[in-house]
């Protein structure tokens, strides 16, 4: 399904391919090996092989997928991937529990028009659990992974790791617990 323009349902929608140019509104759950939201998309509930978003993706309760990518602005519920997730923030940004099996990565957009959006470039969320996490600009009640780093303009309640843990000076963490394994 291609959708140049604009396409808005109350159902469900499966395919193998969704790929967004416009801004698309499912009312339902979509299923697809392969999402590709280069606009606007909405849905209540997502799942995906391989989930790339650049642009604004909202998703009411569940996104699933192997692989999820996001450059832009991203409000979701619940994500939780396979293998990893990468959220370059293009705006301001809201997850409310982030978990993955390996990699998270939290960092600006590279795009040169977003450095004049640098103040609202920021990720809020509840949860974020994964195996490796890098975060930037992001406030977290909770994080919890083996390896940590923790970049500039952070605000983290408590922090659980494992194996190591790295914070920027210009970020803030009110609690730390190394977990012995």
């Amino acid at each position: 399904v291609d959708v140049f323009g604009h396409l808005s349902t109350k159902s469900s929608v499966s395919t193998s391919k969704l790929k967004v140019s416009g801004d698309c509104t499912i009312g339902g759950n979509c299923k697809a090996n392969q999402v590709n939201n280069l606009g606007s998309l909405r849905v209540q509930n997502i799942q995906a092989d391989n989930l790339r978003s650049s642009g604004y993706m909202s998703v009411a309760e569940n996104a699933a997928a192997g692989t999820f990518y996001a450059e832009g602005a991203v409000n979701i519920k619940r994500l939780n991937a396979d293998s990893s997730i990468e959220i370059r923030l293009g705006n301001r940004s809201t997850v409310e529990v982030m978990r993955a099996g390996g990699d998270i990565i939290v960092k600006p957009s590279s795009k040169l028009i977003n450095a004049l959006m640098h103040p609202f470039r920021k990720l809020t969320c509840t949860t974020i659990e994964g195996t490796s996490i890098t975060l930037y600009r992001t406030t977290a009640d909770l994080v919890c992974g083996e390896e940590i780093i923790v970049g500039p303009g952070c605000t983290i309640g408590e922090i659980r790791y494992s194996k190591s843990l790295t914070v920027d000076l210009k970020s803030q963490v009110d609690r730390t617990v190394f977990l012995n394994q």
